[in-house]
């Protein structure tokens, strides 16, 4: 394999062209008192999405598959990725399972992807929910469709998850969701097509995810999803920042000089 320049994607694509999975090597990992050194340490990925391992530390590294304890298991090795260079690895049917790296040079480095097969017939929205909170808190959307879906955002305050249908069909046809419960919370409160409330959809609940039939038509462009909840508009470390802001500016206010009037 050899070092790829990095390629930047539509942020919500259709598993149907496979997504790239970012993982950094964080400033610093080469020393062994480092608390962040593959970041995120670990991922989700199907078959067929590929892993990009990007330096961005100050120093060169070398990637392997398996663990510092059984050592490498041949599905990988990076060579030296010099800093500001990445390296791709494409999943395939092989790696399902849990897949395990670490740098060779510095073995505390370890991390891993939970690789899945993509369900028969659907396809993968990833990083659903990104663009709210911290955008850490990211969810990946299962869904079939005759046409593809190019984007998804969340709408924090009217709690909506909003899509983008592109493709050309004479016919009408069927979408189906599985939504993650974390993402956006039954029961859904409305169905919008291209702006249109529609109540013509099936709600069912499947092993954690519920699962959305929506019927669409040729020229759908649009589908929203209202709920009762949606990923939280602020993740844990902006709640915990302004928490810490609210209790600094009180204490603040009471340790200041109070100044007497007259």
């Amino acid at each position: 394999m050899s070092i790829a320049a990095i390629v930047l994607l539509v942020p919500f694509v259709s598993h149907s062209f496979a997504s790239n999975i970012e993982i950094d090597i964080h400033t610093g990992s080469a020393d062994p008192n480092q608390r962040i050194t593959f970041y995120p340490p670990v991922s989700s990925a199907y078959v067929g999405d590929t892993l990009e391992f990007g330096n961005g530390d100050t120093v060169t590294h070398d990637i392997v598959s398996g663990t510092p304890d059984g050592g490498p298991n041949g599905k990988f090795d990076s060579g030296t990725i010099n800093p500001g260079q990445y390296y791709s690895y494409t999943l395939t049917e092989y790696d399902v399972g849990t897949f395990s790296f670490y740098d060779k040079e510095y073995p505390w480095m370890t991390g891993e992807v939970m690789v899945q097969e993509a369900p028969t017939g659907y396809k993968v929205l990833h990083g659903v929910g990104a663009d709210v909170g911290d955008g850490k808190t990211t969810f990946d959307v299962q869904y079939k469709s005759i046409k593809n879906i190019i984007s998804a955002n969340i709408g924090a305050k009217d709690k909506s998850l909003n899509m983008i249908l592109v493709g050309r069909t004479n016919q009408s046809s069927i979408l189906v969701l599985n939504l993650p419960t974390g993402l956006i919370t039954p029961p859904f409160l409305g169905v919008q097509l291209d702006g249109l409330f529609t109540r013509n959809f099936t709600e069912t609940d499947e092993q954690g995810m519920t699962v959305l039939t929506i019927p669409i038509t040729p020229v759908t462009e649009q589908v929203s999803i209202v709920g009762t909840q949606v990923v939280p508009e602020f993740g844990p470390i902006v709640m915990l920042v302004l928490v810490i802001s609210i209790v600094t500016t009180i204490l603040f206010t009471r340790l200041m000089p109070v100044r007497r009037l007259g």
